[in-house]
């Protein structure tokens, strides 16, 4: 493979990794000369490639030829940190590699080896610098401390006391904690089990439980951040229209239009902070820290001065046992526990502002635990504390009046409700207690700026991580970030515009609820997430955190969805809706990403246990379910063969494709297995197939074949049938070839499968020449007839009550009386084999054809078929591909083959042992493997498309069921499987049979009818022949002469026992001996002809070879004359064990 394509191949997975690219040298086989003896072992180097080109410095490596006698000792590296650490996160020129298996295990050809480079020499890109990282102090815990004490701290603590009182009120605070604490814990879990990247809360859940809930839960998380930031603002609004109220002055109304100018214009101010960049916020942050403490020990001192007049006349009294016994218990004012609640739980939600900003953290697996649970135990202690200075220090309702203070009649007002101060009446009762009104102030200017700060940080941050992750379409422009420090400036102007209308609202007791379901469905999928991927047990999930409890994560996960519908039951409800359908929207989409998230490992889990289960589960045949190994070889060779068969399995059984890589073992053939199933899995699913594939490398098919028959599968679900394609031209091939068909017919029978062996047109085939395995045929005509006459030699039922029966048997004699009715009528006959449609009469011409026993002739058409082109085998797989492009298969697995040496096969690229093939190099090889895959588009150059009869439904279908042997019944069942989903669905089912006794043929057709009714097997029409009255043609019975004629001898006793002749011919003894079955042969072709030429598809129950009895020859010509000349033919038997029951 060359580097170029290799590059390319790894970028692309890269970006699903977020991993960057290992650009391989000359030879990715890096070793070393003895020159430079053991010590430069241990600096090993490969290039190594950023995606983002302005960020990427030329590579100062240079190689040294290696001596192979040195390479294999010191080769090998000791444990060494950067190679478990993702690519990206290593800013160097070059890094470190492990040696991978291939250079351990096999010789190189080549050796080079790459020095580290020389930093004199080398300098590293100027434009780039390394923006700075915050420590867990500066980045964790002063944001969560700043972002928690917001506005509720200082306008709403007071109002949770009206309102709760203390013991309530405390409650709501203990039950806000917990919450918090719990979603804490279970993220430190999270953070702890790896590295954490940019995206915070998203980056977490998203790794953790996948796409569907991250990529949810991002855009939520955003949201309720942008809106959070307005409700900070409209505190922040209020404050400065009470302050300016003291000096009555105002900007419009001095309400709810100022609340508005003044948050807009405070929006715009953090909008121009935040687009200076993450350093300045981060040093704006600090100065607003100093002057929150500097306010809060203000107001601590304050409670203990003695209250002034006017403060008392306010409703301060001071530490008072009689204030605080007022204050315990609740004082319910058009409010509940669950309103107030609302209201207060934002104030808990900035917890969550360090790890937000996870990307720019220097450690942010060890910073954001530590920081996190340390600033909500401050936090908490700090709510708590307030609350209850302010439940002891003030009265509910005070009038401020002086002179009503000395009356004594300070809380009279409460009775008509005019009182202007208390706990219920007046926000700032913190600023009143504070020992200099104007460093409250500042506080509260600090808390409600630093939170709104963090909060449009935190929200185009998240964003900017969904963005970049490409679940989402249409959003990528705001995954891009500033060239000096990504910021994501796009996203800021979003927050900026989601912030300035919520403002518009203006009352913050409105906005606070809508913000609140948001974060508790965060934390809640939070909690949820340490608990799966506890709880999955996965290998993978080994937190450094250990102060955790998956069952304490499910009940902060609980209570937090508990307490969304107890806030507001149709908020809950809107807010989960939305999750839903945004989930159910990135379930349908698929994102391409594989993060190892915990639902990874609980289907794996899952999927374990029930296959255990399963496995001590008894079989029944109720619960039979066709599971199919497919000997497709390359699966995309054969793709009308697949499509056949998933028919049959789609949402009813398991389709196990089985590939034999016919190879010796060595280091190519190894390389392939590799590579394919994921070509092969990949193209099954542009499909739309539901399969597993089976690779096996082995020299012979045959042994392969029994390999895979033993070892595919799992438990219970082994495979049950092994279906095959039918071998074209069989009798033109040596013995050998055909000694090797025949066996693995043997085989499947041997291991007590049911076979089948599809026979399809060549027409439906990719490839002129066909391997034995696909299910081609030898002839290359698709027939249309003439509409056959009303079939008089023969027994009918109609489809109806199995009461009514009626039968005809104008050209037999019959001993007893006999029931008029029609016969079967062939509205069908005129069907066209491919598509339903009718045919032409004038494309038809007529035969006779001698059928029964009387020498009655009947009208048979002749064969009129279609030109057969000239395409080449290469614009035959042309025509495939293109067919497999307009059903909608992906563009990248659709090849269009311009040039010659595009004809090869992938198995001819692969596995050709001839001396040219094997001095190919191998990166060459390789890169056809690929290329055989991922091909450009070229418009072919035949026009004529091959005819795809197996992916869309055919209206009217029929299907012919020629039941000649009782094999457990699943010769009917398939028929009924297909007609229950595929392109046979809702088929007319016609039964055939052929019945030994003439004279009880009424009899067996009812108890035929009655079988089929029993078995719920629905079914139009059934026939039945009597044996005895048909008598083979001259015709069918030359072509059966001239297909064993060339394999027949006088003794087969001449050959040893490992001679394929010895398998393969046939003596006179032998035929005499099957004459009896080769009579039934031949009598069923003549009736196939006659009736199913024209149907849609004939499944024909076939013998079971007696092994040592039956040679190869004659089986196959039986097979031969069973589909020569019909409409696909699946060529079928089961293996004696009944598949279905009567009974429910």
């Amino acid at each position: 493979m060359s580097e170029q394509n290799f590059d390319n191949k790894v970028t692309e997975e890269a970006k699903k990794e977020d991993t960057a690219v290992v650009e391989p040298s000359a030879v990715s086989d890096t070793l070393q000369t003895p020159k430079q003896g053991d010590d430069l072992v241990q600096n090993l180097r490969v290039r190594f490639k950023v995606e983002n080109e302005e960020k990427e410095s030329a590579s100062c490596t240079h190689s040294t030829k290696l001596d192979e006698n040195n390479v294999y000792i010191n080769l090998e590296k000791e444990p060494q940190f950067d190679h478990y650490r993702n690519a990206l996160s290593i800013k160097r020129l070059v890094i470190p590699r492990r040696p991978s298996l291939k250079d351990l295990h096999y010789v190189a050809q080549t050796a080079e080896i790459h020095d580290p480079p020389d930093s004199s020499k080398c300098k590293p890109n100027a434009e780039y610098k390394e923006p700075r990282k915050l420590g867990w102090i500066e980045g964790v815990l002063m944001r969560c401390v700043l972002n928690i004490i917001g506005v509720m701290l200082y306008l709403r603590i007071s109002w949770v006391v009206a309102q709760a009182g203390l013991g309530f009120g405390s409650l709501i605070l203990l039950l806000s904690s917990a919450v918090v604490f719990l979603t804490a814990l279970s993220m430190s879990a999270i953070c702890t089990n790896g590295k954490v990247r940019a995206g915070g809360t998203y980056f977490i859940i998203s790794r953790s439980l996948g796409p569907e809930f991250g990529g949810s839960i991002g855009i939520i998380f955003a949201v309720a951040n942008a809106v959070s930031a307005a409700v900070y603002l409209a505190g922040f609004a209020d404050t400065v229209i009470d302050l300016m109220k003291g000096y009555n002055a105002s900007i419009i109304d001095g309400a709810i239009n100022d609340i508005r100018v003044i948050g807009w214009i405070a929006a715009v101010l953090l909008l121009g902070i935040v687009s200076a960049g993450l350093n300045f916020e981060s040093k704006a942050q600090i100065a607003l820290m100093v002057i929150l403490i500097v306010s809060l020990i203000n107001y601590l001192i304050g409670t203990f001065l003695t209250p002034t007049a006017l403060q008392r006349a306010k409703g301060i009294t001071g530490y008072s046992f009689e204030t605080m016994k007022e204050n315990f218990y609740p004082d319910w004012r058009g409010e509940t526990f669950f309103t107030v609640l609302a209201v207060y739980f934002p104030a808990a939600t900035g917890f969550l502002a360090g790890a937000n900003i996870s990307g720019d953290l220097d450690e942010p697996e060890k910073a954001i635990p530590k920081g996190t649970i340390l600033g909500v135990s401050i936090t908490s202690v700090l709510y708590m504390a307030v609350l209850w200075l302010t439940g002891i220090t003030c009265i509910r309702d005070a009038s401020g009046s002086v002179s009503d203070l000395v009356n004594g009649t300070i809380t009279a007002c409460a009775a008509n409700n005019t009182c202007l101060y208390g706990l219920h009446n007046y926000f700032h009762i913190v600023e009143i207690e504070g020992a200099w009104a104007p460093l409250i102030t500042a506080g509260v200017f600090a808390s409600t700026l630093s939170s709104a700060l963090a909060s449009t940080v935190s929200a185009p941050k998240c964003l900017q991580a969904v963005a970049r992750d490409k679940i989402f379409p249409y959003i990528g422009v705001f995954g891009k970030g500033s060239k000096k420090n990504d910021e994501p400036i796009r996203g800021y102007l979003l927050t900026f515009a989601i912030t300035v209308g919520i403002l518009a609202i203006g009352e913050i007791n409105e906005i606070a609820p809508l913000i609140s379901n948001f974060f508790m469905a965060s934390y809640a999928l939070i909690n949820y997430a340490c608990f799966d991927a506890s709880f999955a047990k996965s290998p993978g999930f080994r937190p450094a955190f250990k102060f955790y409890n998956m069952w304490l994560s499910l009940l902060g996960a609980i209570i937090c969805i508990v307490l969304m519908f107890f806030i507001s039951w149709w908020n809950a409800l809107i807010t989960l809706i939305f999750i839903m359908l945004l989930y159910v929207y990135l379930v349908r989409r698929k994102p391409d990403v594989n993060w190892g998230d915990s639902m990874q490992a609980n289907l794996y889990r899952n999927t374990v246990h029930n296959m255990l289960k399963l496995q001590s589960t008894q079989d029944h045949v109720k619960t039979y379910r066709p599971i199919i190994l497919l000997l497709t070889g390359n699966p995309k060779k054969r793709s009308a063969l697949v499509d056949f068969v998933y028919n049959i399995t789609k949402n009813q059984g398991v389709l196990l494709c089985g590939h034999v890589i016919q190879s010796d073992l060595h280091l190519k053939a190894l390389q392939a297995r590799q590579q394919l199933p994921g070509l092969v899995i990949r193209w099954l699913k542009q499909r739309r197939i539901r399969a597993f594939y089976y690779s096996y490398i082995c020299p012979k098919l045959d042994d392969g074949v029994l390999a895979l028959l033993q070892l595919c599968g799992m438990g219970k679900l082994n495979p049950n049938i092994m279906m095959m394609g039918y071998k074209k031209n069989w009798y033109q091939m040596d013995t050998a070839a055909i000694r090797e068909y025949f066996q693995l017919i043997h085989y499947g029978f041997d291991f007590h499968k049911a076979v089948g062996i599809v026979h399809l047109h060549s027409a439906l085939t990719t490839e002129e020449k066909q391997n034995p395995l696909n299910g081609g045929v030898e002839q290359s005509q698709i027939c249309a007839t003439n509409r056959l006459p009303r079939g008089n030699s023969m027994t009918t039922i109609s489809i109806g009550s199995v009461d009514t029966l009626s039968m005809t048997n104008d050209n037999f004699p019959v001993h007893h009386s006999r029931i008029e009715r029609e016969s079967i009528r062939h509205d069908n006959a005129k069907f066209n084999s491919q598509n339903g449609s009718e045919s032409s009469n004038a494309d038809i011409k007529s035969m006779n054809l001698q059928v029964n026993t009387n020498q009655t002739t009947t009208k048979h058409c002749k064969l009129n078929c279609f030109k057969e082109n000239n395409c080449t085998s290469s614009e035959k797989l042309k025509l495939e591909l293109c067919k497999e492009e307009k059903i909608g298969e992906s563009p990248n697995l659709s090849s269009y083959f311009h040039d010659k040496q595009d004809e090869e096969t992938l198995d001819d690229l692969v596995f050709d042992d001839g001396d040219e093939e094997n001095d190919r190099p191998l990166s060459s090889r390789f890169e056809k493997i690929k290329n055989f895959f991922l091909k450009s588009r070229h418009k072919p150059s035949c026009s004529q498309e091959p005819i795809d009869n197996f992916r869309k439904r055919i209206k009217k279908a029929v299907i012919d069921v020629w039941w000649l042997y009782d094999d457990g019944g699943l010769t009917v069942l398939i028929p009924h499987l297909l007609t229950q989903a595929g392109y046979l669905e809702c088929a007319k089912v016609r039964v055939f049979t052929i019945s030994q006794n003439f004279e009880e043929c009424e009899e067996e057709q009812k108890k035929m009818a009655l079988l089929l009714s029993k078995l719920r097997i629905d079914f139009s029409d059934v026939t039945i022949f009597p044996e005895s009255q048909i008598q083979p043609s001259e015709a069918t019975l030359a072509l059966f002469n001239e297909l064993v004629g060339k394999f027949k001898v006088q003794s087969r006793e001449i050959y040893k026992p490992d001679d394929p002749e010895m398998v393969v011919m046939v003596d006179e003894k032998e035929l005499e001996a099957l004459r009896g079955k080769t009579s039934q042969i031949l009598k069923a072709r003549d009736l196939l002809l006659q009736y199913s030429r024209n149907s849609n598809l004939v499944i024909v129950t076939v013998p079971v070879p007696r092994k040592n009895f039956v040679s190869a020859s004659v089986y196959l010509s039986w097979l031969e004359l069973l589909c020569r000349d019909l409409p696909p033919t699946l060529l079928l038997r089961g293996n004696q064990d009944s598949v279905l029951t009567f009974y429910s």
